[in-house]
């Protein structure tokens, strides 16, 4: 559910405040970064930390966020409540039952946090997908994107039996819960779609983002 809340000007996001309510915002920071070979949480640009972008543009979306990350001290500049993997080293499928455990609200939208161009228009439409589903996953033009998501807390008993199996797999999960699974074709239209999934790994990506900018 979707609803226009004044608080004050958007900042220098230029987001208009616009909530989605009944849905938490998760930022996941608990991979290692080995490819980018520094913590690319960190990383900057225009002065800004990548995931201080996400945050921004996550606090006008969504009431209430957490940050899922098991290194709360590199984050604490945030000023947002923060909590760890129950199930440490298991990857994004845990930081996934993480939020969803922590959550105030049993819808959470995860977003890793070297998505720095999360796009508004595209995560509202996912929010008004959510009825009736346990999942909610956007397709770009390089698959499915389970890290700019949406999950329910019915999901997680399927979670807690595949990651006591040691099985990681957010495909898997997908494959167990009612999800509803969006294509590229049908968001494409939205202003900033193909960018919303643009996700900085490596050093050449970083480096190509900045030169593009």
């Amino acid at each position: 559910m979707i609803s226009t809340v004044q608080n004050g000007d958007a900042d220098y996001t230029g987001i208009p405040v616009s909530r989605c309510t009944g849905i938490t915002g998760a930022i996941l920071a608990g991979g290692r970064s080995s490819r980018m070979g520094t913590d690319k949480a960190l990383l900057q640009i225009g002065g800004i930390p990548l995931i201080q972008r996400v945050r921004d543009i996550m606090s006008v979306l969504f009431p209430h966020l957490i940050l899922i990350t098991n290194t709360p001290d590199c984050y604490r500049f945030l000023g947002i409540p923060m909590a760890g993997d129950l199930y440490p080293g298991e990857g994004s499928l845990a930081g996934i039952h993480a939020a969803l455990s922590h959550a105030p609200t049993d819808l959470v939208f995860v977003v890793a946090c070297d998505m720095p161009y999360i796009s508004p228009a595209v995560v509202r439409h996912l929010c008004g997908l959510t009825d009736g589903r346990d999942a909610v996953v956007p397709g770009s033009p390089d698959g499915i994107e389970p890290l700019h998501a949406i999950y329910r807390r019915s999901c997680l008993p399927v979670m807690e039996q595949m990651l006591g199996r040691g099985e990681k797999r957010i495909r898997d999960l997908l494959n167990q819960v009612e999800t509803c699974r969006l294509s590229w074709d049908e968001l494409s239209g939205l202003p900033g779609a193909r960018q919303s999934f643009l996700n900085l790994n490596t050093p050449q990506e970083f480096a190509t983002v900045l030169q593009e900018l």
